[in-house]
């Protein structure tokens, strides 16, 4: 079960990504509605755009609550494969470098002993390179 400030919190974020609730006259049904594509379950129809701007948010709330407590059939929640571009915050950080990297081939043995001694290996690559260039 939801606590109220958990569900105060999720409504308040789906509030943000709504933005301004914005009524359309339904000519089909003659009436006022409004719904989101991000939340395209929850619709709300009234007799005025003031009265479908008061009480969305109510639905709203109903739909956060009843996702909260697991009570959505899972078709209902939107799925995605994942590939949904670049996440916010993700990535290095700017201004950072990462060293450059080369691909090279080795004989089996000794990419076996560099995978198994990482940091050895790395150390005595640095000593050889170090070495060759005085």
């Amino acid at each position: 079960m939801a606590s109220a400030k958990e569900i105060k919190k999720h409504l308040d974020i789906a509030l943000e990504e709504i933005g301004e609730i914005r009524p359309s006259f339904n000519k089909r049904f003659k009436t006022w509605m409004f719904c989101h594509k991000k939340y395209p379950d929850v619709e709300y129809f009234g007799d005025s755009p003031s009265e479908v701007v008061r009480n969305y948010p109510k639905y709203l709330r109903e739909f956060i609550k009843h996702r909260l407590d697991g009570n959505i059939w899972e078709s209902v929640e939107k799925k995605t494969k994942g590939h949904g571009g670049k996440r916010e915050r993700g990535g290095r950080p700017k201004g950072t470098k990462k060293e450059p990297t080369k691909r090279v081939s080795l004989p089996t043995d000794i990419a076996e002993w560099v995978e198994e001694q990482k940091s050895e290996a790395y150390y005595s690559i640095r000593q050889l390179v170090a070495k060759s260039r005085h």
